[in-house]
Formats: structure tokens, sequence, C-alpha cells
């Protein structure tokens, strides 16, 4: 297939930056325009203010980012990531209790968002035909005449934002975010914006970074790496996650739902941590120094702009990632998405080449079937809270409830607890849960978890500080 000459890539998010990997092998000349001044490193930049909490990479993002980057994996390990195994490595609190601990295979990298971004800059930058522009904002779309095809972005750029200009371009991809501005740009040329779903559980980040013991440091009992505590609807809204990261730190996350928003104050913060339903992190966290303030975050909401469905055939533009679909963040599934959704474009471009008239709208169509199961999963899972703001279609009222059934009593069963795994990273489709076998013992694992914790709707307490030992799991 011969080259064109020149794809430009709106945003250098990870979804964005494997967007602009996969064009390197199509287009003689890709560049990634950015608003940001990309740092040198693994440093923080104010186009991703989120990199501040936790990021979850999950199993099936790394298997893609090793695949689309060689050498990621071995690169990110070796300045200072984690290898870790999910079930062995996490201390899990779920709905009913601690989740046993055993080996399931499913291998996850604990590092921070800026590292494993520069790590993918950096390894971007080695393919001769990808470059960056930074510093620049994209203000609007160049069309055609007949309004049939996108030639390129207008720009401004510079620090004070003073140099207006143009770039042209066979291929425009914005991967700019759940923020982008493209829905109005297509208004600007006289195109109505695509149908926009929202589903909004309330939903806020706090979170700080600690200096986490040395290992000698450390009580003896702590077996885990990582801690997990999930909400429990109607009794507390709040999660908490324990996550390390590089240099022997932690990212410490109290997550809340339902308008239910954690607080950005320090000591308001650290007293939030003893009111999750169990004191391991407020614990853990006894023994670890601070090194941040409090960050907060509060978009959260799902956000799926259907340009799969939408009306328009305009030539020359696709919206990938986070521009087309974004996740509550909560689920981890942002950056894995944006890497299956550049393997879409891939895809697309190699079944249908780069001049056929109806690529944007079959890759829209084949990124919306692998945005389906995600957005499922992550809707599904804030339809449970109250307070949701969205629409629940009758589909997702039926078999919503019974997922979270599902993932409700997985800690009840070493099969359903791997099918579970695996579908959360994304290693296997959410259809495996209703399988007719698993359904049986999911059905059964129920019956007896609903006998066995009393039929009185105690729910399930929170553990006292002096007891947080007993209570970790085994």
């Amino acid at each position: 297939m011969p080259k064109l000459q020149h794809a430009i890539v709106i945003g250098g998010s990870m979804a964005g930056m494997c967007a602009a990997r996969i064009l390197a092998d199509h287009f003689e000349t890709v560049t990634i325009v950015d608003r940001d001044h990309f740092p040198d490193g693994a440093f923080e930049r104010a186009g991703v203010p989120q990199s501040r909490h936790v990021h979850v990479l999950l199993a099936r993002g790394r298997q893609e980012l090793e695949r689309l980057f060689p050498g990621f994996e071995q690169t990110v390990l070796s300045r200072g990531a984690l290898d870790t195994d999910f079930g062995w490595d996490f201390a899990a609190l779920r709905k009913n209790g601690w989740a046993p601990r055993e080996k399931q295979g499913i291998k996850l990298l604990h590092g921070s968002r800026v590292l494993l971004e520069a790590v993918v800059r950096e390894l971007l930058r080695k393919h001769g035909n990808v470059g960056f522009v930074e510093a620049t904002r994209i203000t609007g779309l160049i069309v055609d005449d007949g309004r049939s095809r996108v030639l390129g972005v207008k720009t401004i750029s510079g620090d004070n934002r003073a140099t207006t200009g143009e770039l042209l371009a066979n291929l425009v991809v914005d991967a700019s975010g759940r923020s982008s501005k493209a829905p109005n740009w297509l208004e600007e040329i006289g195109f109505p914006a695509p149908e926009e779903i929202i589903v909004d559980s309330h939903s806020g980040y706090a979170s700080r970074w600690f200096q986490a013991p040395s290992p000698e440091l450390r009580p003896k009992e702590w077996w885990w790496k990582a801690a997990w505590i999930d909400p429990k609807i109607g009794e507390n809204p709040f999660a908490g996650v324990l996550f390390p990261v590089e240099n022997n730190r932690w990212v410490v996350s109290i997550a809340g739902v339902g308008k239910n928003y954690p607080p950005s104050d320090e000591d308001a913060y650290m007293a939030a941590l003893t009111r999750l339903r169990s004191p391991l992190i407020a614990e853990a966290v006894k023994h670890a120094t601070p090194i941040s303030p409090v960050y907060s975050h509060r978009s959260f909401a799902n956000r799926w702009r259907r340009y799969d469905k939408w009306s328009v055939n305009l030539g020359g533009f696709v919206a990938l990632g986070d521009s087309a679909c974004a996740f509550n963040p909560v689920y981890g599934q942002g950056m894995t998405t944006g890497a299956l959704s550049a393997l879409a474009l891939r895809d697309t471009i190699v079944k249908l080449g780069l001049d056929h008239p109806g690529l944007p709208g079959k890759f829209h169509a084949a990124q919306a079937k692998l945005q389906k199961a995600p957005w499922g999963m992550a809707t599904g899972a804030d339809f449970a809270v109250p307070e949701v703001d969205g629409y629940q279609p009758i589909s997702n009222r039926i078999f919503d409830p019974l997922f979270r059934l599902i993932m409700e009593y997985s800690a009840d069963d070493p099969i359903v607890r791997m099918k579970v795994g695996k579908v959360i990273h994304m290693l296997r489709p959410p259809s495996d849960l209703v399988a007719p076998a698993l359904l049986g013992r999911a059905a059964l694992n129920a019956i007896r978890g609903m006998a066995r914790r009393g039929s009185a709707g105690a729910g399930y307490p929170a553990m006292p500080p002096a007891q947080w030992a007993d209570a970790t799991p085994a």
C-alpha cells in the first residue's frame, strides 16, 4: 500500500501516541499537535491534570502497548515500575469481604501515568517520520469547497498564543480526549455534532503521594504490594486505593460516588482514610511520609459521542479514544481502550486503504464495537449509584444487576473469580459471564453468600482500627 503524505494527530495523549505509531506505517509524515510543552522525562504536564491520581494499566493494555512499542515493558520496569499479579499482590476488599489471595496470572505494571507516558513518547520518537508540534492549540478544521473532506487544521501557537496558522493533511485524527472541541469545530463548518450520551454518577477523586517505608520497616503482616477497598453503596460511598509506583512511592486515592466528594484539605483527607470500610490503608500511611498536597479531580462522567451513528459523511477526519468515548476513570479502562482504538484504525486502513471514502465511517463503527463492552461495564457499575444521571437502556436494566451480582459474589468461587478478573482486564469479553455454566455457579454462590451473611440486611460494617491486622486477608 503506497504511503500518503501527511497525517495530523490532535493530542499527545496515550491514545494519540498509539494512533501516531499506527499512522507512521502508512504516511510519510505524522505530526502530533498538542497545547502543552512535552517534558523531557517523567514529569507532570498541564494537559493531563488527572495524572496525579491512580492510573491502572489493565493487563490487556500492557500487552497491546508492548506490541505497539516493543521494549515498553522492559523500559518501564527498568525505571522502577513494579510487576504484580492481580490476585496475589493486591489486598482487595470487595462488597462481601476480602478476596482470597491466589495467583491468577493477570500481570499488571505499577507505574505512574507520567512514567508510562514518558516511555511511550520516548519509543515513539524513534520513528523518524513522527514529529511533535508543541504549545499549539487547534482552533478549527479546514475543509474543501464542497465540505466533503477535511484538509487540515487551523492553529494558534506560541506561549502567548499570538501566532495563527494552518497545517494541511490527508488525515486528521482527534485524540484530544474527553474535552475535545471537535463537536464545536464541526458545527462551525455547518455540520451537526454527533449524538452524545452521558452517564454521570457524580464521582470524584482526592489523591496524595507518599514516600513508602523501606522494606525492613514494613510490618511483617504486609504481604501485599497494593490495596483496593470497594465502596458499599447505601452504607459507605467511598473507595480507597493504595497504588505503588516507581521510586518506592505510593499514590493513595479516595474516590467518592453519588456527590460524596472526598475532601481536598490535607487534615480532612487523612481523616477520611480512617472512614473507609477497612482501616488498612489509613494504618499503612502512618508508616509513610507525605510528599505532596492533596489533588482533587471530578471529571468522572462517562461520555460517548456517537460518531458511529453520525449522519455526516466527512472524509479525512476521525475521532479516536476518549475523544469519542470516555469512561469513568475509576475503572481504569482509558489507556487500554485508547490503544485498542488505534489498533482498530490500523485494521480499517489495512482492510480498506487510505483513500477509501468510507474509511472514517468504517473506523468509527469498529471503534464503537470495541468500546461497547467497557462502556457497558463502567455505566453498569455507575447505575448502581442512586444519584446517577443518564439514560439506561432496557437491556442494561436487565443485565446490569446480573453482572453486579456475579461480581459481588465472585470471591466465593475460584472459577468465577478468574472469569471476572479476565473480563475486568479486557482479556475476555463480558459475554463470558453469562455462559450458562457460570451463571449457575454464580447463582449458587449468591444463595450461599446471602445465607452465610444473614438475612437481616445488616450489611458489611467497617472494621475498627484495632482489628485491622485481624481483618487483613490471609
